[in-house]
């Protein structure tokens, strides 16, 4: 095979890899926010909260890999890469100010914020915002320096009572370097990893064993599931722990990188129909799914499917729901308003 067929073949495998483990990606992110509810209330039961612990171990940061994986590389000559920043905090305006207005219009108090991203979903964009911004700044110096220094920051982050939900800054500090990973690792790297026979036979264990610690061991899940959203300092450990809690960050980066890798590597190396055309559209889904999801919540609509299936039942047709809505989200008139705030961001490159 020619340099060029076989530069054309690596891009084709890497393309419908990614984007499959996009869709995957997107899928459990509308699931998780499905039953945030239930998690966090008494109304679910441990089959809900194991779920979610399963989930959100690893959901956010290989979403984030991902993203860092595909920010073009930058030099010390490289241009600020305005368009994209620009873009994702635009994105994450007019997100906040859609969900306050469709809080207002549901009868419930709304207060709206940039600055306070109290919410469990549109603090994403203004994230990865800053996530670009700051691998520019630091684009010039050597990553054997730099990844350590931000994995120390996020280990040390949950100690310091200023960050917060305040500009996100904790979900900032703890999910750089998940960023950063992804971002000095290249595509063809990763694509290596995942066609090896060894790797794909060591995933299914992990993946395995750890569903089995989430779902058998109660002490885990409930140890475990604020730290896996990133936005709690170590008090939530309680006083006891609270010294741990950069040992606690560092298995909680430990596990979101074995269970990443391991969805990477068992994930389908083809093009799958409207799943892959779906992986592409991910900002898209992430910006109408959590929308439909408060409509749904505001309505009862799990208590009214509890009432008739029993709970775990309602669980399982809430799952098939949540899927359907990342279906829904991903219908090209829904492309608006990211696609536009997006062209938008491209534009400011040429002027």
């Amino acid at each position: 095979m020619s340099e060029n067929k076989l530069s054309q073949h690596i891009e084709k495998q890497r393309i419908y890899l990614f984007d499959n483990v996009k869709w995957l990606a997107i899928i459990l992110v509308v699931i998780g926010h499905a039953i945030d509810f239930l998690a966090r209330s008494n109304t679910g039961n441990q089959f809900e909260k194991s779920l979610f612990v399963f989930i959100y171990s690893f959901h956010m940061p290989l979403f984030i890999f991902i993203s860092g994986l595909f920010l073009k590389p930058m030099d010390k000559d490289s241009k600020f890469p305005r368009d994209k920043v620009i873009a994702f905090l635009g994105i994450g305006i007019v997100l906040r100010a859609f969900t306050s207005i469709l809080r207002l219009f549901l009868g419930e108090k709304e207060s709206f914020s940039i600055l306070n991203m109290y919410d469990s979903y549109t603090w994403f964009m203004g994230a990865m915002a800053v996530f670009i911004f700051i691998t520019w700044l630091l684009r010039a110096y050597d990553k054997r320096i730099i990844l350590p220094i931000a994995v120390l920051a996020g280990c040390m982050a949950g100690y310091d009572k200023n960050l917060g939900d305040k500009f996100s800054l904790m979900r900032i500090a703890v999910f750089f370097p998940v960023f950063l990973i992804g971002y000095y690792l290249t595509p063809e790297q990763i694509l290596k990893l995942a066609s090896a026979k060894w790797a794909k036979i060591a995933a299914v264990l992990i993946i395995a064993g750890f569903a089995v610690l989430c779902f058998m061991n109660k002490d885990f899940t409930a140890q475990f599931r604020p730290l896996f959203t990133g936005r709690n300092r170590y008090t939530v450990l309680g006083e006891g722990k609270y010294a741990f809690g950069a040992l606690y960050r560092l298995v909680c980066y430990a596990i979101a990188s074995l269970m990443g890798l391991s969805v990477i590597c068992l994930t389908p190396n083809k093009k799958l129909g409207y799943i892959t055309v779906m992986g592409g559209k991910t900002l898209q889904i992430y910006f109408w799914h959590r929308m439909i999801l408060m409509v749904f919540e505001h309505f009862n609509l799990y208590e009214k499917i509890q009432s008739v299936t029993g709970g775990t039942a309602a669980t399982a047709i809430y799952i098939v729901i949540a899927v359907g809505v990342a279906f829904l989200c991903s219908v090209p008139f829904l492309a608006f308003p990211s696609k536009q705030i997006l062209s938008i961001g491209k534009k400011t490159n040429k002027n």
